[in-house]
């Protein structure tokens, strides 16, 4: 039985300020003790592997490379535990791009979101993660309001499917 990678210490610097602006609207664990856990969930960037690891339907997640360097970051909104792996699936199988994510994605750091986050919420903590990490693919990223803090995320009413 294979072990789950821990967060590689460069890569936890880089989501610093990614955790600091979104602790608003991150769903956070609690650990036996009662206390706050790590809301970041580290895993190989293989759909099966993040199906069975993120039982979050709504997340925000970065793609990195064997340098630990951002390649991606997008996030996804839908019904079921599976949505995130569905979703990683999804970029592999891209017609264009997915033999280059499949060979150049090897981790994925999944940040699961708040239920009840509208869209629109979770456009936008993608859209200021991508902002803070400059990830080298992608970018058609959400604009942000540089005036907008993360914690109005909170308010925004949920979208209802």
């Amino acid at each position: 039985m294979s072990t789950a990678p821990t967060l590689p210490a460069a890569i936890g610097q880089a989501l610093r300020p990614v955790l600091r602006l979104m602790r608003p609207v991150l769903d956070v664990p609690a650990t036996p003790e009662g206390r706050a856990g790590s809301p970041v969930v580290v895993c190989r960037a293989s759909p099966d592997v993040v199906r069975r690891r993120v039982a979050a339907s709504c997340a925000v997640y970065v793609a990195w490379d064997n340098r630990r360097g951002c390649r991606y970051v997008g996030s996804v909104c839908r019904q079921g535990p599976g949505a995130v792996g569905d979703r990683l699936a999804e970029h592999y199988g891209h017609r264009t791009a997915g033999v280059s994510r499949r060979t150049s994605w090897c981790l994925l750091t999944v940040l699961p979101l708040s239920e009840g986050l509208s869209l629109e919420a979770v456009r936008v903590a993608e859209g200021w993660t991508a902002r803070l990490l400059n990830p080298a693919d992608g970018s058609a990223h959400p604009r942000v309001d540089l005036t907008q803090t993360l914690a109005t995320l909170v308010s925004l009413p949920a979208q209802v499917p």
